[in-house]
């Protein structure tokens, strides 16, 4: 145990190295000095945060608060949201107290109470609302990736096709941005996010097209789409193409 505790606790150490920027290389979290809480940006942390607040699950599930409070707690490692049907207030107590027996303590900047049917909130890349069918009028949980991840995923497949990347082989740049895409619509497929998916798409298109006119000095826009269009860019360049259609898939989980 002795020696399990000495590892954690370099881990806790160990500076977290970032960039501002201006690209400059600086600690973003972590460190010698760091003497409370994990470092920000760590890879430890998430298992860190299982270990901790698994207790809070624990609790949540024996003492059936769900069915108690009318209240549905849903965690991913440090981040999680209580669902509420009814008042939020006993709920929230509960937690601020299981958490305070556990010598931790809510980030109050970013707790938040929103009626999920005037407003929406953000919850791992997601913005979440409830939201009524333009046909039918029912209220439909409404899923879709926030508009950081979207400006995220934009800013990646820009940096990967960028001017000074033109001495580059062409499969290692279609290759390193059909990875980034790959990885985003695996994740962001989900129930309401054929607009997001189409944007995504649409950006990609352009910028691999952008990427093409540099590298073979095409300067006129519209030679560009006649020389390089879309059926080219997935036929002969290989690029990823990303599904718009929605991603109605529903998720479980065991309690």
């Amino acid at each position: 145990m002795g020696g399990i505790l000495h590892l954690i606790k370099q881990w806790l150490k160990a500076p977290v190295i970032g960039e501002d920027d201006n690209g400059v290389k600086k600690t973003v979290g972590g460190g010698k000095a760091n003497r409370k809480g994990t470092p920000q940006g760590g890879v430890i942390s998430p298992l860190l945060a299982n270990c901790y607040l698994h207790i809070l699950d624990r609790i949540w599930q024996r003492q059936h608060l769900k069915g108690k409070l009318s209240a549905h707690l849903v965690r991913y490692a440090d981040d999680f949201v209580i669902l509420c049907r009814k008042e939020v207030e006993e709920p929230l107590k509960v937690v601020r107290h299981v958490l305070d027996r556990l010598d931790l303590s809510l980030n109050e900047t970013k707790t938040h109470i929103v009626d999920a049917t005037q407003a929406s909130f953000n919850f791992l890349g997601f913005t979440i609302q409830m939201s009524r069918g333009a046909k039918t009028g029912k209220p439909y949980p409404n899923v879709r990736p926030a508009d950081k991840s979207l400006k995220k995923i934009k800013a990646r497949l820009t940096e990967l096709t960028g001017r000074k990347l033109t001495p580059i082989p062409l499969r290692d740049i279609v290759g390193n941005v059909n990875r980034s895409l790959r990885g985003w619509a695996n994740y962001f497929h989900y129930r309401n996010s054929s607009l997001a998916m189409s944007k995504v798409r649409y950006h990609a298109e352009d910028r691999l097209r952008t990427h093409l006119m540099k590298r073979h000095q095409v300067k006129d826009r519209g030679t560009g789409f006649r020389r390089f269009p879309s059926a080219h860019l997935y036929g002969r360049y290989g690029l990823y193409k990303v599904p718009t259609k929605a991603g109605w898939n529903s998720a479980h989980a065991v309690a």
